[in-house]
């Protein structure tokens, strides 16, 4: 059972790093210097609720290897489209967007030497 909470926790820690990047670049469109506290606290919402997300989601048994990724886009998707409104063009414009950049780092994130041993954690 402590096994898998350390799972999970790894799992939920991850993904919320991830997304709250993700979130961080697209509210700003990339230039960091505007950065702000409100900024943070959207982002860490957005990343606290893509993390429960993905981590329901990690219940479903699937044996693909970019699950992660996909759920990462999902989870991402769903949750900014919750937390905030868009900055920028439709309604799901900003959601798309940083649900890409996040599923992106998401994958980037698995051909690191950290990423693999996670994978591997997770098998």
């Amino acid at each position: 059972m402590e096994k898998i909470i350390k799972k999970k926790l790894t799992l939920f820690i991850n993904k919320f790093s991830l997304a709250w990047i993700a979130c961080m670049l697209a509210m700003v469109r990339g230039d960091i210097s505007v950065l702000n506290l409100k900024h943070c606290i959207v982002a860490s919402k957005t990343g606290a609720l893509t993390g429960v997300i993905v981590l329901i989601m990690s219940f479903i048994k699937i044996d693909f290897k970019y699950k992660f990724t996909v759920f990462m886009f999902i989870g991402c998707f769903i949750g900014d489209l919750i937390v905030h409104n868009t900055h920028y063009g439709h309604w799901w414009s900003e959601a798309l967007v940083t649900a890409s950049m996040a599923s992106l780092l998401s994958y980037l994130f698995l051909l690191t030497k950290p990423g693999k041993k996670i994978e591997e954690f997770f098998k």
